[in-house]
């Protein structure tokens, strides 16, 4: 049977193979819900890179920029969410990542829960109790307006409020009300706020939200800023339905930036037409007064009279009492009491100096004593430490090499005085040698070695 030939296969380059893996899941999961637990969450420039993961595998994933910025809310370490993503395969570096343009969390019911447990420990330390609420001023000088500088609640607070009063003066801290840096922002003003101290009240507003749009309002560390501003705070969400931790902790809370300015300050023209009613109420009753019976006022005149009788009698009773006392306080009564004390204290004086002097006298006798003994002490241990000194000394001269000179014997040096000749193969015929004699030296030359 014949074979027939066929053309060889020709084999893919890796960016070609990975081209095609692209555009198959490009093509296949352009939209796919992924849910997971979230772990090893990183921002770099403003990107947000995170694993999700399950018991059987991981799987990277990325939250760009441009859409954390609109997300409400960022993935954190431990979270159960359902990301909405496409699957994104990168060609040169054959790593795979979801690209997410969504997030939800798995199971509303389970951070619904974290939230009821913080509730539950902020309530317990009496975060939300009546006795700590502080009331409103009644006509703040000054009010302070944290909410984001965009927007129409903005706009909304400051219309309600120049409208009502126009004198009151407004100081806005911008902050983000959404999005991934809600919280530190929401936090750096309140505290900024407080630090300021120019306001009377604060209100804290958005524009209404989601459960997740609002998560910030319920975050710990949003609700302790809270509780920890000196000044009263006034909260408007802009919702209906569940209260946030922030609307639990403040002072008082509305349903909407325009109630929360209508709670703050008061209408000008309604306390001006107060004012005008008091005066002329005021006004009345002064007339009235004017015009009182002639025998009212004779009946207070003589009440008067029998009051000043009164007061006149007491006082001399008074003065009376105190020129008893003087008498008691006699100057001269006094001085001789002042000698009388000084007497016992000059007497005390003297004892005490006697006693010291006798002190001193025992201690000065001690002292010499000691100071002899100590003289006596050192005088023989100088002495002793001398003769063993003097004996040590003669030890030492008498195993010097000098003694050994002594006793007839030489030392023999090389011609450079340094080395000492042990062996006779250390010099030859003729060399220099130096001989170290017990008075003196030789200079002499080797004739002849011998082994």
């Amino acid at each position: 049977m014949a074979v027939q030939p066929q053309e060889a296969i020709r084999p893919l380059t890796v960016l070609e193979l990975n081209t095609r893996i692209h555009d198959l899941l490009a093509a296949r999961f352009q939209s796919v819900a992924v849910k997971g637990e979230v772990s090893g969450v990183s921002v770099s420039r403003g990107h947000v890179w995170f694993t999700l993961k399950d018991p059987g595998a991981t799987v990277g994933a990325v939250i760009f920029s441009s859409t954390a910025r609109r997300l409400p809310f960022l993935p954190e370490n431990g979270q159960e969410l359902v990301a909405t993503c496409q699957v994104d395969f990168h060609a040169q570096s054959g790593r795979l990542n979801l690209v997410v343009s969504r997030l939800d969390y798995d199971g509303v019911g389970k951070l619904k829960e974290a939230i009821e447990q913080l509730k539950r420990r902020l309530d317990a330390e009496g975060a939300f109790s009546q006795e700590r609420k502080r009331a409103l001023p009644f006509l703040p000088g000054c009010i302070a307006l944290i909410t984001s500088p965009g927007g129409a609640v903005i706009h909304d607070l400051q219309q309600t409020i120049w409208e009502r009063f126009p004198n009151v003066r407004l100081v806005v801290y911008p902050a983000q009300v959404q999005g991934m840096a809600s919280q530190r922002s929401l936090v750096a003003a309140l505290r900024q706020c407080d630090a300021d101290a120019v306001a009377d009240v604060c209100i804290v507003a958005r524009g209404g939200g989601s459960f997740e749009e609002l998560m910030a309002f319920n975050q710990e560390a949003v609700v302790r800023a809270i509780q920890a501003v000196r000044m009263p705070v006034v909260t408007a969400l802009g919702h209906t339905s569940d209260r946030t931790l922030a609307d639990l902790v403040a002072d008082r809370e509305a349903r909407t930036p325009t109630a929360a300015a209508e709670l703050v300050v008061p209408v000008k023209a309604d306390l001006m037409r107060l004012l005008a009613d008091r005066g002329q109420r005021l006004q009345r009753a002064g007339m009235a007064a004017l015009v009182r019976p002639a025998h009212q006022l004779e009946t207070r005149a003589r009440e008067l009279g029998r009051l000043g009788i009164d007061v006149a009698a007491r006082r001399k009773d008074h003065l009376a009492g105190l020129e008893r006392m003087l008498r008691q306080r006699d100057p001269r009564e006094v001085l001789r009491l002042r000698q009388r004390s000084l007497a016992e204290a000059g007497a005390r004086y003297g004892r005490m100096v006697a006693f010291v002097q006798a002190r001193f006298v025992v201690e000065s006798a001690r002292v010499g004593g000691l100071v002899d003994g100590l003289t006596s002490s050192a005088s023989r241990t100088v002495h002793d430490r001398a003769r063993g000194l003097e004996s040590r000394e003669q030890r030492l001269r008498s195993l010097g090499p000098q003694e050994t000179l002594k006793r007839g014997y030489s030392i023999c040096l090389d011609q450079d005085g340094r080395t000492v000749i042990r062996d006779a193969a250390q010099s030859a015929p003729g060399r220099q040698v130096e001989v170290v004699l017990a008075a003196g030296r030789l200079d002499c030359t080797v004739e002849r070695t011998k082994p």
